[in-house]
């Protein structure tokens, strides 16, 4: 795992991160230690979903939902973890600002 910024522990046996690729990222699920699933998307995309109305995004074997406690992370639609959307911020806001980290 090499991980630009400290991951989400989501469970005790799942992680969840956002690296820059190029001119994207990638929401990277790791499971002990080992990729699991990933999606290359936009920052702007995702700057868009936690702005605007919509409950959930993507469609596929990774998806995020909105909900009271956060964003939450689905795998193949089961529910594995949630991050707060302040977090979730904070984290595209580092990303869109390199070196502004340690």
């Amino acid at each position: 795992m090499n991980f630009e910024m400290m991951p989400f522990l989501l469970n005790n046996e799942l992680k969840f991160a956002i690296e820059r690729d190029e001119k994207r990222v990638r929401l990277v699920v790791y499971k002990s230690g080992q990729e699991y699933v990933c999606r290359k998307e936009n920052l702007s995309k995702l700057e868009r979903f936690i702005n605007s109305d919509e409950c959930r995004i993507f469609k596929g074997r990774l998806q995020l939902c909105k909900n009271i406690d956060g964003i939450g992370i689905e795998i193949k639609g089961k529910f594995v973890g949630v991050i707060s959307i302040n977090d979730f911020e904070n984290y595209l806001v580092r990303l869109k600002s390199p070196g502004t980290y340690s």
